[in-house]
């Protein structure tokens, strides 16, 4: 019996991801602004991928320091291997696991960081008190996070199309898949302080990903391989390509009155301290 791969599990894919992944790019270096650099801190990158920015802010924060980085993404984990023995990194450990059981003794870190990643584990509570669990008193904690109107323009489209076409009772879906994703800034900041920690300050930001068609879109490797996943699993597998085609459409018609299709992506940094 032959056991299905998904695509994030295939080495060669995680050999060819960017160092700096564009998506991940504006988050995180609007995280790395917001972080005290110590050369002596010992720091912890919850959701660290394929290193982004686990191995900037350990070069940022020196020799002497001591940064750890966990994601269950065990073929990340692999490659993020291979580039501490290729840049010669000696204060970089990274483990597979997941934030909501972090295997750290308590108190364990003076700084945490998360970029855009703490959206996407299965219980984000439990997650927040176990970041809160292995910091120390007074440490600092910065994450990011999109916010629920990223790539409105898209998911306009895409309602449309359902609406269109008979389907509007999968509208709902496509709205709980994202409010799971994506939580207002005020309830973010709300679940932060139920875990413990003072929210310090939190910065707004928005950048733009343009492209020429809806082919164009729906083909870039971040819309395929991040997003698209998960829109087709609200419709039946007998319409996937018929949704795809008719998403397309749409897009196009965007492309068609405005020149180009822009998505919106508006995302926050927490600047928290344990108290």
């Amino acid at each position: 019996m032959q056991h299905h791969k998904e695509p994030w599990q295939d080495p060669d894919l995680v050999a060819v991801i960017d160092d700096l992944p564009l998506w991940s790019a504006p988050f995180g270096l609007l995280l790395l602004e917001a972080v005290e650099l110590h050369d002596r801190a010992v720091a912890l990158d919850v959701g660290c991928g394929t290193g982004f920015p686990l191995l900037e802010l350990a070069e940022r924060l020196g020799p002497q320091a001591r940064v750890c980085g966990i994601d269950p993404w065990r073929e990340a984990i692999d490659h993020i291997h291979l580039k501490i023995r290729q840049y010669g990194m000696l204060n970089v450990d990274v483990a597979a696991g997941v934030a909501e059981q972090l295997p750290f003794a308590d108190a364990t870190f003076d700084l945490i960081v998360s970029n855009n990643g703490l959206n996407n584990v299965e219980d984000q509570p439990r997650a927040l008190a176990e970041c809160w669990r292995v910091s120390r008193p007074g440490a600092q904690f910065v994450l990011t996070m999109n916010l629920p109107d990223t790539m409105h323009e898209l998911y306009a489209a895409m309602i449309a199309w359902l609406q269109a076409t008979g389907r509007a009772a999968l509208v709902p879906a496509v709205e709980a898949q994202i409010a799971s994703k994506r939580l207002p800034r005020a309830e973010t900041e709300a679940r932060l302080v139920a875990a413990g920690f003072h929210v310090s300050h939190v910065v707004e930001r928005a950048f733009t990903m343009r492209f020429a068609s809806g082919a164009a879109l729906l083909r870039h490797h971040t819309i395929r391989l991040a997003f698209l996943p998960g829109w087709l699993n609200i419709v039946a597998a007998a319409d996937a390509a018929v949704f795809v085609a008719g998403l397309e459409t749409e897009l196009d018609a965007i492309a068609s009155q405005r020149g180009e299709i822009a998505l919106t992506i508006p995302f926050a940094c927490f600047d928290c301290r344990r108290a």
